[in-house]
């Protein structure tokens, strides 16, 4: 196996030479790039003579190496240089901790993938800058916005930029209440070695939705202490929130000052352009078929609420295109793709703060689309959102179980009291689910 993973390198440094760079900019750098030592976690390691090389190659040519990768191989690989002194400074880097210790993070979430615009391009360069100098630009930094418009991605790109830089790093991603959880169960189980294994010594702390906070009056103690101990060792701390850390509820004094005592950043709805240029980017992704400007436009201005929404019908409509088996796209096609979704939205007589934001908050929740909770797809990361989605609409909304179906791709009201019943039933037994549920309805102000 290790030799296929030698190949894909042979071959893209071959493309390199061929294609790419000069043939002095190529000596100078991956003459002696040659083998390939790991393979762990769909990341290929490839050893360099030296550190200078290897922030050579991060600096200037990671990006297009991995974008040659793409050529040879269609599954979702990434190579990365390392040192032999990285290896024996720790024999076990590479096959059990720092870029493969879980630190939750989604390699997709880069700088390069994030599409800027004038509602956030300062929240990007500024994550940019503190990527690049982690614990010294602007500490903690407080992102700040609406549901599913790009906090956690730039919040991410950060974690992986740091790591991309330097894989010794000790870099992790938690949402909050995650964090709540972890230090619950060390509590309850007496012991915190499992807590602190996974929190201490860490070079970089993100934290997502730290609203969520409120739930959890104890476990504000133990995030105090450990905000303390990183801030002074000038560990990288990053947080996102709906709101100002002026305008948190329920979260002790001394910790939202210290959150406004860094920078703080917002992230805005995207105009139209900028929703035009996100769908253009995600097509790349999705399908090799032209989608005409028209399509992109239609889509984007009847989509407008966050990118999670956009992305979830472009998704919908490619998806129709393959199931229907249509050669092409045109404006007719994504009409009838979108028509329950526009639907949806144009019968809801609800106000946007109400179920519409609901569904927004379960699928960032859940890191799924809107799409996804309405459409018919019967995975489980999908069907248990729904239920949730219907649970919560009857229970603290009081919709008839013949709206709640409507808004949730027409179904039946059989099906929504059987997923209502399923959440009932689960809720009283299942403590995490009770709290997720806890956390959305917070969110959304229940």
């Amino acid at each position: 196996m290790q030799s296929y993973y030698q190949e894909l390198w042979n071959k893209t440094k071959k493309y390199l030479a061929d294609k790419v760079l000069s043939e002095g900019t190529f000596d100078n750098t991956f003459s002696e790039v040659n083998d390939v030592v790991q393979f762990k976690n769909n990341i290929i390691y490839v050893l360099v003579p030296s550190e200078y090389i290897q922030a050579k190659i991060n600096r200037m040519h990671i990006e297009k190496i991995n974008d040659i990768l793409k050529n040879y191989t269609d599954e979702k690989l990434k190579f990365k240089f390392v040192c032999e002194g990285d290896i024996k400074k720790n024999e076990t880097t590479l096959s059990s901790n720092n870029r493969l210790y879980l630190n939750h993070l989604n390699e997709n979430h880069s700088f390069e993938s994030f599409v800027v615009g004038e509602s956030n391009n300062f929240a990007y360069r500024i994550c940019l800058n503190v990527a690049e100098q982690p614990g010294f630009i602007a500490n903690p930094l407080y992102i700040f916005g609406g549901v599913g418009l790009g906090k956690t991605h730039l919040m991410q790109a950060i974690g992986n930029y740091i790591l991309d830089k330097d894989l010794n790093k000790k870099v992790l991603y938690v949402q909050a209440n995650d964090f709540i959880v972890d230090y619950s169960k060390s509590t309850q189980t007496g012991s915190m070695d499992a807590f602190d294994e996974k929190y201490g010594d860490l070079d970089c702390l993100l934290v997502d939705d730290i609203q969520m906070l409120e739930i959890g009056k104890k476990s504000q103690q133990e995030f105090f202490k450990l905000f303390n101990d990183l801030f002074n060792r000038k560990k990288q701390i990053v947080i996102t929130s709906d709101c100002p850390a002026t305008e948190l509820k329920g979260i002790m004094e001394r910790l939202t000052s210290r959150f406004a005592q860094g920078m703080t950043v917002d992230i805005k709805r995207p105009d139209l352009e900028q929703r035009v240029n996100i769908l253009r980017r995600k097509a790349m992704e999705l399908t090799t078929k032209v989608i005409p400007d028209d399509v992109l436009y239609f889509i984007a201005q009847n989509f407008t609420d966050n990118i999670r929404e956009l992305e979830g019908a472009l998704n919908r409509v490619v998806g129709h295109s393959d199931v229907c088996n249509y050669s092409d796209i045109n404006l007719e096609k994504a009409k009838d793709a979108l028509d329950s979704l526009l639907l949806y939205k144009k019968n809801s007589a609800i106000k946007i703060e109400n179920h519409d934001a609901l569904l927004s908050i379960i699928a960032d929740f859940y890191n799924i689309s809107v799409a996804d909770i309405i459409s018919n797809k019967r995975k489980q990361n999908f069907v248990l959102p729904r239920h949730i989605a219907m649970y919560i609409l009857k229970q603290y909304f009081d919709y008839p179980y013949t709206k709640i179906g409507v808004i949730l791709g027409n179904r039946d009201h059989t099906t929504i009291m059987n997923g209502c019943s399923k959440i009932e039933n689960e809720i009283n037994i299942n403590k995490e689910l009770k709290m997720a549920i806890d956390t959305i309805l917070k969110k959304v102000n229940k």
